[in-house]
C-alpha cells in the first residue's frame, strides 16, 4: 500500500493540480503523444484517442516531429500520462531522458523497449519468463547483444537476473551436409528460418531440406501484394551477420496469430495468411493485409500476460505459432495497433482510462514529483501546427469516353448561335437540340458529311442523353467551308464509392485536427474547379470535415476554374510531349535507335525489354482475343444467363453498356503499323480495366471466359466450400488474360501520364508553370497570410489530375529537399493530395525574438492499389485513402516560400 502523502507534499499536489490549463471551465491531466507523426496521426491511434476525450477528463498534446528530433527535451510539453514508442527514426534514447526529467506516467516502458531490438534478448527474455519458443540456435559475429546500461540495471532489480549471461552462442557456422548445420556444439537439420539478430532487419529466409526439394523462400516487409518469394537450387546460410537459425514450424491452417495486448488482462488475436505459403499478401479495400479475429487459449492468455509484464508494455503486439494443439511465441513487436476493429478501439480506451484514473488516485504526476516545474512548465509543443494546405484530386469517377466527328451540316453548325468561341451544351433542352440537329444531319446530310459517323454519333447521343455528365461541345473550325468539330462527351461523373471515399478523407481529417490543433477549424476556406465530380467530392469531403450535413457550406466554397481546371495555356507544350511519345511508340526498330527516345522518359522494364511498339502489339492481341470471347458468350447466353453473371449494377451501367465500352477501346488498339498510337487510348483502357475491377468483377472476371469455363462457371454451386479452414481461401482473379491486360495498361498508364506533363525537367517545369501557377500564387500568398497573421488557417484547393501532376512536378523542380525521387512516385490516383503543413515554435515568454516558422509537405497517393484485381471489396466498391507521408523533412518557411516563388518569377520572365 502506497504511504500517505505529507501535509505539504498534499498542498504541492492542490497547486500543481490547479495549475494545469482549463478546458471548458475544467482541469484536466493531460495525455502526451511522444512518437513519430506516421504513427502518432494513425486512425487507430486517433480512434483510440477520441474514445479517451469523450471522457471529458482528459486533454491531449501531440509533441510533433519537429519538437521531438529538433529541441531539447527541457522544452518538450509536460505531461501526466505519456504515450510513447519506438518506430523507424525516432529517437529512443532521448524520449528516456524526458522520463527521467519529467517522471510523467508512461503507458510503455522506455527503457524495456530497448530489449526488442535485438531477437537474441527477446528469446532470452521469453525463456526467462517461461514463454516456449521454438528450438534455435545463435550465431554471434558481432560479440553478443548491446545491452542498454539502464535496461541491464532495471531487469537485475526486477526481474533478478542478467541480460546476456546465457552462453549457447556461437560466432562460426558449418554446414555438415545439404540439410546439416552445426553451430558451436549443436546442430540444426533443415527446414529451418534463418532470422537476423538485428530486429529491424526483415529480411528473413527459410531454408528447405533436399526431400522437400531444396530452395529458400525469402520474406521481406510487404511490397504491394508481396512479402516473400521463393528462390529454387541450392542454398548457403549467409556467412556475413549474426542470426539466429530457428527450427521451421509447420503451423495448422496455414495462418500465423497476431497478439496485441492491452495491459495484462486483455488481449485480442487475428490470424493472416503466413507469409510461407505463396509471397502473396491478401488484402482488403483500405489496403490493409486482411486478418480474422480468432479465440485465444487459457494457456495463449497466459503468454500475453508473461510477455506483456516481461517486456514493460501495456500495449504491445507479438506473434504465435500454432501447431498440433501447442502454440510458441516466435517474436515480440512492441507498440502495435489492431486496425479497423472498434471492439479493440473501445477496449483499450476503458482501459486505458481505468489505468490513468487509477494513477491519479495515486498522484501519479509529472508536476507532482518535481516541485521545480511549477510556474514554468508548458503543457503546449513548442512546435504548433498553424497552417493546412491541401492540393486534392477528385474522387473515383465513372469511365470518361468521347466521340466526334466534323461536321458541315447548317443544323449542327446553327448550334453555335453565331458564336465565334467554343460553345457546351448540358443541360437536357440543349441536349434535345443536339439530337434533333443530328437528325437532320443524318436525313439530309451535307455532302462532305460523314453519314456513317453521324449516324454513330447520333446513336450515342440517344442512349446517353438522360445520364449525368453527357455534354455536347462544339468548336468552330478555321476553315472557309464554315464546318463545326461536335465533341459528345459522357461519363466522368463521381461514383457512390467517390463520395464513400470523399466523406471517410474529410472525417478522418477532422479527427487529426481536432486533435493536433483544433483552432485549425476556426478558420476553413474551401477551393473547387468547376468539373462536377470535383464539385461532388466537395460537398462529400466538406460534409464530413465540417461536420455539417446541411451542405449549406457550398455557398462558402470558391469555385475558380481559373485556378483549379485545365489551362489551355499548357496545351500547346504538352501537345508537343505527346507528339513526342506517339513517335516514340510508332518506331518499329530497336529501342537504342529510337529517335523520340530520352532517359528521362524512364521506361519500365517490360516495356524496355519488349520494345514500345512490340509492347503495344501485344496489348492488341490480348484485347482482340477478349473481345472475340465476349461477343461470343454475348451471342450464347440469354438475357437471363447474362444476368446471372453480375445480377447489379451500378453508376448507371448495365451489360450492353459494358460491352460498347470495351468495343471502343479494341477499335482504340490497331495492328496495322501505319498508324500511329494515341497516347490518351492509354487513360482509356487502364480507367475502365480499373473501374470494373471495382464495381463489375464478377463481369469482368466472367465475361471474358472461353465459352466452356463459362458454362461450367454458371453451373458450379455457389456455395460449395473449398477449405474448411477457418482462413478463408484467396479469391484470386482467374482470368488471366484480363490480368495481363491489367499489368500491361498499368506499366503504359504510368509511363504515359508521367511524361505527358513533360519529359526533359525543363518541359516539365515550362509546363507545370503555365498550368499551375494561379494555384502557385494562391499557395504562396496562402503561407504568407499564416506567417504574418495569428490565427490559425486551413485551406483546401479541389481540382483534378493535372494540377496534381503539374504541383508535383514543380514541388520537385523547385529544388525542395524531398524525400522521395522523382522516379519513386507512382500513380497519382484519386483524392491524392499535397498537403503543406505550417508549424510555429512558440518563443520562451520572456524571449524577445521572432517567431519561428517550418514547413513540411506531405503526400498521399490516394485511393491507389497495384493489385486491384486481386482486392478484397465491400458493397461500397470503395478503396480506402492511403495514409499521407511525410515527402519533405521540415523546412525553414521563408526558404520554402522563396524557392515557389522563384518558378513564379520565371513565369513572368518567360512571358516577357
Amino acid at each position: 500500500m502506497d504511504s500517505p502523502m505529507s501535509e505539504l507534499g498534499m498542498q504541492l499536489s492542490q497547486s500543481h493540480f490547479m495549475d494545469l490549463p482549463q478546458f471548458e471551465g475544467r482541469t484536466k491531466p493531460i495525455i502526451g503523444i511522444c512518437a513519430m507523426d506516421s504513427k502518432a496521426r494513425s486512425k487507430a491511434m486517433a480512434n483510440i484517442l477520441e474514445r479517451l476525450q469523450a471522457t471529458d477528463r482528459y486533454a491531449v498534446v501531440f509533441f510533433g516531429e519537429k519538437t521531438i528530433l529538433d529541441e531539447d527535451v527541457e522544452v518538450w510539453p509536460v505531461c501526466d500520462f505519456l504515450i510513447s514508442f519506438f518506430s523507424r527514426g525516432f529517437p529512443l534514447e532521448k524520449a528516456l531522458q524526458y522520463v527521467q526529467l519529467r517522471k510523467p506516467f508512461s503507458v510503455n516502458s522506455l527503457v524495456r523497449q530497448f530489449l526488442l531490438f535485438d531477437r537474441r534478448v527477446v528469446l532470452e527474455m521469453l525463456h526467462h519468463v517461461g514463454v516456449p519458443t521454438p528450438f534455435h540456435v545463435v550465431v554471434s559475429r558481432d560479440g553478443g547483444a548491446k545491452i542498454h546500461p539502464l535496461l541491464q540495471s532495471v531487469v537485475e532489480q526486477r526481474m533478478g537476473f542478467r541480460l546476456g549471461a546465457e552462453s549457447s552462442t556461437a560466432s562460426e557456422v558449418e554446414e555438415l551436409d545439404p540439410d546439416t548445420l552445426r553451430v558451436g556444439t549443436r546442430t540444426i537439420r533443415k527446414p529451418f528460418v534463418e532470422k537476423p539478430c538485428d530486429a529491424e532487419d526483415h529480411n528473413i529466409y527459410i531454408y528447405y531440406s533436399q526431400a522437400q526439394g531444396g530452395g529458400v523462400r525469402r520474406l521481406f516487409r510487404k511490397i504491394g501484394n508481396k512479402s516473400s518469394e521463393f528462390v529454387p537450387g541450392p542454398a548457403h546460410v549467409r556467412t556475413e551477420g549474426s542470426f539466429i537459425y530457428e527450427e521451421f514450424i509447420s503451423v495448422d491452417n496455414a495462418v500465423d496469430v497476431k497478439v496485441y495486448t492491452v495491459g495484462n488482462s486483455y488481449a485480442h488475436a487475428e490470424t493472416r495468411k503466413s507469409p510461407v505459403v505463396d509471397g502473396h499478401v491478401r488484402r482488403n479495400s483500405e489496403g490493409k493485409e486482411m486478418r480474422f479475429v480468432t479465440a485465444l487459449t487459457a494457456e495463449e492468455r497466459e503468454y500475453a500476460r508473461a510477455v506483456s509484464k516481461a517486456f514493460g508494455q501495456r500495449v504491445c503486439g507479438f506473434d504465435i505459432l500454432r501447431t498440433h494443439g501447442k502454440s510458441m511465441v516466435m517474436d515480440v513487436n512492441g507498440w502495435s495497433f489492431v486496425k479497423g476493429n472498434d471492439a479493440y478501439y473501445d477496449h483499450t480506451a476503458r482501459i486505458l482510462d481505468a489505468r490513468f484514473q487509477e494513477a491519479l488516485r495515486r498522484r501519479w504526476f509529472a508536476r507532482f514529483v518535481d516541485p521545480d516545474t511549477v510556474g514554468r512548465a508548458t503543457y503546449e509543443s513548442r512546435w504548433v501546427l498553424k497552417g493546412v494546405f491541401s492540393v486534392c484530386r477528385h474522387a473515383d469517377r465513372t469511365p470518361k469516353q468521347k466521340t466526334k466527328c466534323v461536321l458541315q451540316s447548317p443544323d449542327v453548325v446553327a448550334l453555335l448561335d453565331g458564336s465565334a468561341s467554343e460553345v457546351t451544351l448540358r443541360s437536357p433542352a440543349e441536349l434535345s437540340r443536339a439530337l434533333d440537329a443530328l437528325d437532320a444531319a443524318q436525313h439530309s446530310p451535307h455532302a462532305d458529311d460523314p453519314l456513317a459517323r453521324i449516324v454513330h454519333v447520333r446513336d450515342v447521343l440517344a442512349r446517353k442523353i438522360a445520364m449525368p455528365g453527357t455534354k455536347v461541345q462544339l468548336k468552330p473550325q478555321r476553315s472557309p467551308c464554315g464546318s463545326v468539330q461536335l465533341i459528345l462527351k459522357w461519363g466522368g461523373e463521381c461514383t457512390h464509392a467517390g463520395i464513400v471515399q470523399s466523406q471517410d478523407l474529410g472525417e478522418n481529417m477532422r479527427k487529426d485536427l481536432l486533435l493536433i490543433n483544433r483552432s485549425l477549424l476556426d478558420d476553413v476556406r474551401m477551393y473547387s474547379s468547376a468539373e462536377r465530380r470535383v464539385l461532388s467530392t466537395v460537398a462529400a469531403y466538406g460534409a464530413s470535415f465540417l461536420d455539417d450535413s446541411s451542405a449549406l457550406f457550398m455557398e462558402r466554397v470558391s469555385v475558380r476554374a481559373d485556378m483549379l481546371d485545365d489551362s489551355t495555356e499548357a496545351k500547346d507544350e504538352m501537345e508537343v510531349a505527346k507528339q513526342q511519345l506517339r513517335g516514340f511508340f510508332d518506331f518499329s526498330g530497336p529501342l537504342a535507335e529510337n529517335p523520340y527516345s530520352s532517359p528521362a522518359m524512364q521506361l519500365p522494364p517490360e516495356l524496355a525489354e519488349q520494345g514500345p511498339h512490340e509492347f503495344l502489339h501485344e496489348m492488341y492481341d490480348i484485347i482482340a482475343r477478349l473481345i472475340a470471347r465476349m461477343e461470343r458468350n454475348f451471342a450464347q447466353l440469354s438475357p437471363a444467363q447474362l444476368a446471372q453473371l453480375q445480377p447489379d449494377w451500378c453508376c448507371n451501367e448495365n451489360a450492353e453498356l459494358f460491352r460498347e465500352r470495351w468495343k471502343k477501346i479494341l477499335s482504340s488498339f490497331k495492328s496495322d503499323d501505319s498508324v500511329v498510337y494515341d497516347p490518351a487510348k492509354a487513360g482509356e483502357l487502364y480507367d475502365s480495366l480499373k473501374y470494373d475491377a471495382l464495381h463489375n468483377r464478377c463481369f469482368l472476371e466472367r465475361i471474358f471466359m472461353s465459352s466452356d469455363d463459362l458454362e461450367r462457371e454458371l453451373l458450379s454451386d455457389p456455395d460449395q466450400q473449398t477449405s474448411e479452414s477457418e482462413y478463408p481461401p484467396d479469391p484470386l482473379f482467374s482470368q488471366q488474360d484480363v490480368r495481363t491486360l491489367y499489368y500491361k495498361a498499368k506499366q503504359l498508364f504510368d509511363f504515359v501520364t508521367r511524361n505527358e506533363y513533360g519529359i526533359e525537367p525543363e518541359q516539365r517545369r515550362k509546363i507545370g508553370i503555365q498550368a499551375s501557377v494561379p494555384l502557385l500564387r494562391q499557395l504562396i500568398q496562402d503561407l504568407q497570410a499564416v506567417r504574418n497573421e495569428s490565427q490559425a488557417r486551413t485551406c483546401f484547393y479541389f481540382t483534378k489530375k493535372s494540377h496534381i501532376y503539374t504541383l508535383l512536378n514543380l514541388v520537385f523542380l523547385s529544388n525542395m529537399p524531398t524525400m522521395a525521387s522523382y522516379d519513386k512516385v507512382g500513380e497519382l490516383d484519386y483524392l491524392t493530395h499535397i498537403i503543406f503543413e505550417v508549424y510555429e515554435r512558440k518563443p520562451d515568454a520572456d524571449a524577445d525574438v521572432q517567431r519561428e516558422y517550418s514547413v513540411r509537405i506531405g503526400f498521399s497517393p490516394g485511393a491507389n492499389c497495384f493489385h486491384v484485381l486481386d482486392t478484397n471489396i465491400d458493397d461500397t466498391h470503395a478503396l480506402k485513402v492511403l495514409p499521407r507521408k511525410n515527402f519533405t523533412h521540415h523546412i525553414p518557411l521563408e526558404s520554402a516560400i522563396s524557392m515557389l516563388q522563384r518558378l513564379v518569377e520565371d513565369d513572368c520572365v518567360t512571358e516577357k
